[in-house]
Parts: C-alpha cells; sequence; structure tokens
C-alpha cells in the first residue's frame, strides 16, 4: 500500500504544472514618480548625452548636510593629490559625530582621512583636511565657495567643510549635480565612494569603516555616491548608478527616505534611458 502511494504522488508530481516564475514589476510611470517621490528637489541625468530625466526644484535651495563632504575631498585631492600626512591638532577634534575620532598629536595619511570622510563621513576628518590643506578651516571654506563658483554652483553657498548645521549653507540639485560630476572625474574619488567598507587604524586602534549608502551592493548597478542627513537638511544624497555600460547620475534634498526616491528614480530613468548616440564615423587620413 506504501509503495503504491509513493508511485500515485511521484506521477502527480510528475505531471503537475510546474510553477510559474514571478513576472518582475512594472517600472515607475512619470506620473507615479511625481506621486510618490517623497524629496523636495531632485534632478537625475544621463551623463553620457546630458540629458534630464527627471526635475523637480532644481533652483530650490536647501541645506546639504554632509554631501558638502564632497567638495571637501575634491579641494583636498587637488591641492594634495592624496599623498602625505596630517599631523591632527585639538580644533580638528572639537567637531560632532560622525568622528573617528581624531586624537590631537597623532599623524594620519591624507589617504585614509579622504575615505574616512567620503566612506565614514567624519566630521573631524574633515575638519583636519580642511586646516591642513588651506591653512585654516576659514580659509578653506573661502576656496570652497570659489570652486563652487568655477563650477557654476552660482546658488550654493559653503559654511564649513563637513555640513553640520548652524552657518547657513545652501545648495540646489543642480549645483550638486555640478559638484558631483567634478567629484566623479577623479577616478580616485569616485572609487572610495563605491567602497563597501575598508580599515582604518588611528590612535585609537583598528576600525571597520562602512560605507553609508544602504544601497550599495543591494541596489542593482549601484556605485559611488555620498550621503547626508541632519535634523534640519532630512535626506540628502548624490548617487550614481549603471547598468549594461550606461550609467545615471542624481542628486536630492530634503527627502523623507533617500533610498526609497532613489530606487524609484533609477528604476523610472533605466527604463526610459533612450539609446546611445551611435559613435562618430572614423575620419579617414589622405
Amino acid at each position: 500500500m506504501k509503495r503504491l502511494l509513493f508511485w500515485i504522488l511521484m506521477v502527480a508530481a510528475a505531471v503537475a504544472p510546474a510553477a510559474q516564475p514571478k513576472p518582475k514589476p512594472k517600472p515607475p510611470t512619470l506620473e507615479q514618480v511625481n506621486e510618490q517621490l517623497l524629496a523636495r528637489a531632485a534632478l537625475m541625468i544621463d551623463p553620457l548625452t546630458g540629458q534630464v530625466l527627471y526635475a523637480k526644484n532644481v533652483d530650490d535651495t536647501f541645506p546639504p548636510a554632509s554631501t558638502v563632504k564632497m567638495m571637501t575631498a575634491l579641494l583636498a585631492y587637488e591641492k594634495t593629490g592624496g599623498f602625505g600626512t596630517i599631523t591632527i591638532q585639538p580644533e580638528d577634534t572639537r567637531v560632532e559625530p560622525s568622528h573617528v575620532p581624531l586624537r590631537p598629536g597623532e599623524r594620519v595619511e591624507i589617504a585614509d582621512l579622504l575615505r574616512s570622510i567620503i566612506i565614514g563621513s567624519d566630521n573631524d576628518s574633515a575638519m583636519a583636511l580642511a586646516r591642513a590643506t588651506s591653512g585654516s578651516s576659514r580659509q578653506f571654506v573661502q576656496d570652497m565657495n570659489a570652486e563652487a563658483l568655477r563650477l557654476g554652483m552660482t546658488r550654493t553657498r559653503f559654511g564649513n567643510p563637513h555640513g553640520l548645521p548652524g552657518t547657513g549653507q545652501v545648495t540646489t540639485v543642480r549645483d550638486l549635480m555640478a559638484l558631483f560630476n567634478a567629484f566623479l572625474a577623479k577616478p580616485e574619488l569616485r572609487r572610495m565612494a563605491q567602497t563597501p567598507a575598508y580599515h582604518l587604524r588611528t590612535a585609537i586602534g583598528l576600525q571597520r569603516m562602512k560605507n553609508h549608502n544602504k544601497l550599495l551592493g543591494v541596489y542593482p548597478g549601484m556605485g559611488p555616491a555620498k550621503t547626508g542627513w541632519t535634523y534640519e537638511s532630512r535626506h540628502t544624497f548624490a548617487a550614481a548608478a549603471k547598468r549594461e555600460g550606461r550609467e545615471l547620475r542624481l542628486t536630492l534634498l530634503r527627502s523623507a527616505n533617500k533610498w526609497k526616491d532613489t530606487r524609484l528614480l533609477f528604476d523610472y530613468g533605466f527604463a526610459n534611458l533612450p539609446p546611445a548616440p551611435a559613435p562618430a564615423p572614423a575620419t579617414r587620413c589622405v
């Protein structure tokens, strides 16, 4: 009887219809993006063509939070090439968390401080880079604003190297995109911004610093990004993602949930990305 039941079950399993794979969810429409987007301002572009794929309140000003550190990293890298060491001073450490924390008198490689602000978003590392590369944090802020004007960031004002509130600094998603593009043009900074984690050794010991970008390694194609959040600014974000060789970039300000907004925008963007332009025909030398 048991043998008969066994064969009946085997035959039933063989003829049962195979489970159908779940259909892929449809990408959001523009109307759905407009309805569901939480950010007060957003911009998404195709850097290959310069085409704007989504725009919302691109010239409205909001606090940038730690996305400021892209400018800090860009300037410090341009001034040093990422080489050298910095002796930490007491004034570098007088800042709120996130911090390493650094200790006055210790010497830290500039490359490690750059990783610290890009991956770990550490405010004391930002202060150390600013002071050491411009002579003072006050001068560094002046250099930041001069560089912003050079990049065409006409509605941006920087007030400190780390992005904490209290200095009246503001930016727009259009300006933040100009900064993000300049930041990504430095291959070393780009690599740092998509590093999942790294180990930093300082006076307090060896620490594992994890990238604050929660979509890295989770959202398909997620690449370099810089996060930001304060109570005043809410979520801010600059991020790039790539699929099938095509990259999209977005910037967000004053979002209630940058992770949700980023998924929504990239899903829409990749579904509506026009074909890449045909390469220019090769010219013949005669």
